[in-house]
């Protein structure tokens, strides 16, 4: 693709994130076919949106595939706000790690332990979750790259301590009297290594991450429906709750 290509992509997705609609598919001839012209359109969504990055979500990568989206809403508190309005809603139970320092790109990939050291602090964490194309679009992996991977935001619940970050627990939801159970466990068994990958891989991209950003890296149970306009209460083992109410509203120009 020519970079007039992937700037054109990137405005037809950002017209339909502005109007808060799913959208068709890209025209054949702006449609990523490779990782790095996903990932570029994914980048000029952004600059053409105007959105700050606050965070970026992360997933271990696979065989031609990278899992990682720059994040632009953050939200905490009573309400729970999507673009997209619907009678129900999907939301992610995740944790978030906010970086005490920046992690500027660098030739010399960044340890482990360095990584860790970064981490200011561990919130219980919802990823929401929106669908990019229409439902018939026949979106394929690059395409939901090149649109962010579903995300519309973060919202941030309490703080757990990061020196017992689980690894699995029993999550219940709970609205309208109706309790449900999840074995909730985190896909990579360890949530910090999605994290350990996203600075590096970004790193070698010449992308850093900043102080204050949010990361987030995989749901521990999977993508979880919640009916619009409903109090929510999720109980995160014995380490907190999140109690919101989700609704539609649309909140980034």
């Amino acid at each position: 693709m020519t970079p007039e290509q992937i700037e054109q992509a990137a405005a037809w997705l950002a017209n339909y994130r502005r109007r808060g609609e799913a959208a068709p598919l890209l025209p054949a001839e702006l449609r990523p076919t490779s990782l790095a012209e996903a990932f570029a359109i994914q980048q000029w969504l952004f600059i053409e949106l105007d959105w700050p990055v606050i965070g970026w979500k992360a997933g271990l990568p696979g065989p031609d595939k990278w899992v990682l989206a720059p994040i632009a809403n953050l939200q905490q508190g009573e309400l729970c706000l999507f673009e997209q309005h619907s009678e129900q809603y999907s939301i992610e139970p995740e944790l978030a790690f906010l970086l005490a320092r920046d992690l500027p790109a660098r030739a010399e990939p960044y340890s482990e332990a360095e990584i860790k050291a970064a981490i200011a602090a561990t919130h219980l964490a919802l990823e929401l979750i929106i669908r990019p194309y229409q439902a018939d679009a026949g979106a394929e992996f690059f395409d939901q790259l090149a649109a962010g991977l579903f995300n519309q935001g973060l919202y941030i619940g309490p703080a757990i301590a990061t020196d017992s970050i689980p690894h699995h627990f029993e999550l219940e939801l709970d609205y309208a009297g109706q309790p449900q159970q999840f074995a909730a466990q985190h896909p990579n068994l360890d949530p910090l290594l999605p994290l350990y990958w996203l600075v590096n891989h970004l790193s070698a991209q010449g992308i850093g991450l900043k102080q204050g950003q949010w990361v987030i890296t995989g749901s521990y149970a999977g993508v979880v429906q919640v009916p619009a306009n409903t109090k929510l209460k999720l109980q995160f083992g014995s380490f907190g709750q999140i109690s919101t109410l989700c609704r539609h509203q649309a909140v980034i120009s």
